[in-house]
């Protein structure tokens, strides 16, 4: 008489092949969303103060006609010129 002896096989974890898929699936629609898929434009319509805007970068404007007006040379500085303090110590590891 011959005995036999079956090996008993482990259960299947479902759990974690089901994770993997559903990781694998969000991976791909990732990659579909970010690099495959044209995203939609959204118009933006700019409020009326704004749409002038584009008239003001039409303008020629001439530095030397400005610097040579009576009303530029009229101006006048009532302030000083701001004075640089000096950077750091002279003595650097000199304690305060």
């Amino acid at each position: 008489m011959a005995i036999v002896i079956e090996e008993s096989k482990k259960p299947v974890n479902w759990i974690a092949i089901l994770g993997v898929i559903i990781f694998i699936a969000v991976l791909f629609a990732g990659v579909y969303f970010f690099f495959f898929q044209n995203p939609k434009l959204i118009e933006v319509v700019a409020p009326p103060a704004l749409q002038n805007l584009g008239r003001i970068s039409k303008l020629s404007f001439n530095p030397d006609v400005v610097a040579k007006s009576p009303v530029f040379n009229s101006l006048q500085n009532y302030g000083n010129a701001p004075t640089i303090p000096p950077a750091g110590k002279s003595n650097p590891f000199k304690p305060f």
